[in-house]
């Protein structure tokens, strides 16, 4: 599948106890990054879909990472819980087989693929995408739109979802927060999700995410990268992704 079939994507896979991980997307512009040993780099990054799995080569340097992304099960629509999503977003939880071009190193984790049919930043002045492993085939997923003018995060439409295998279950209300550095990059995020007829004065009808940065690069308008995630007393890889138009 070539670029201009493809459409918006974002895919990724990691392991926050060895370190290793990646995260690629093209919107707009193709950019990735790449984590091993807990260091970050900036990287490049191809991406052959067909058949049963996606490969996913991220370079950076003289380094390079290949992942075998095998899905769970089939894409699964991701729509809001009025069952509508204009820009036609679908999810995979992907089984990941990492190796290094050396061979000295393979990992098997989860991971993920994200498309959209459309651009969902066509028109808007900023698009995030969260995504937090919460096991083999499980994921929290958020999305936030910013229209020109809007003042932050009070202002997007936010969105958010729980997948569990082929079942994506709509969360009521999903609120972003982020923390950033002196240059405007996100450094730590935070995410409450409410489920339908939760009871919103009781904190424990939400589930919270808090995640702290492992790394991260730019490519044009968008920064993106990957996150320790803490969710509900577990750990896992997550992954942040902000386009400002």
């Amino acid at each position: 599948m070539n670029e201009s079939e493809r459409g918006v994507i974002v895919c990724g896979f990691g392991d926050v106890a060895s370190g290793l991980g990646g995260l690629a997307w093209d919107i707009g512009e193709p950019g990735a990054v790449l984590l091993r040993e807990g260091e970050a780099r900036s990287a490049s990054f191809a991406l052959e879909e067909g058949g049963d799995a996606a490969t996913l080569e991220l370079t950076a340097g003289d380094l390079t990472l290949g992942a075998t992304l095998a899905p769970h099960t089939a894409e699964v629509p991701l729509a809001d819980g009025d069952a509508k999503d204009p820009h036609g977003l679908r999810f995979s939880a992907c089984a990941a087989e990492v190796s290094s071009a050396d061979g000295d190193q393979t990992l098997h984790c989860s991971g993920y693929i994200a498309r959209w049919s459309s651009d969902p930043t066509q028109g808007a002045a900023t698009f995030r995408q969260i995504a937090i492993e919460r096991g083999a085939d499980s994921f929290l997923i958020a999305t936030a739109l910013g229209r020109p003018g809007s003042a932050g995060h009070g202002e997007e439409r936010t969105s958010g979802w729980l997948l569990e295998g082929e079942s994506a279950i709509p969360y009521d209300e999903a609120l972003i927060s982020t923390q950033y550095d002196s240059s405007g990059k996100p450094t730590r995020l935070g995410l409450e999700l409410w489920p339908v007829d939760a009871d919103q004065s009781s904190r424990a009808a939400a589930t919270r995410v808090s995640g702290s940065s492992l790394g991260l690069s730019e490519a044009g308008a968008t920064t993106a990268g990957l996150f320790s995630c803490h969710a509900d007393g577990t750990e896992g890889f997550g992954s942040y992704l902000l386009w400002r138009g």
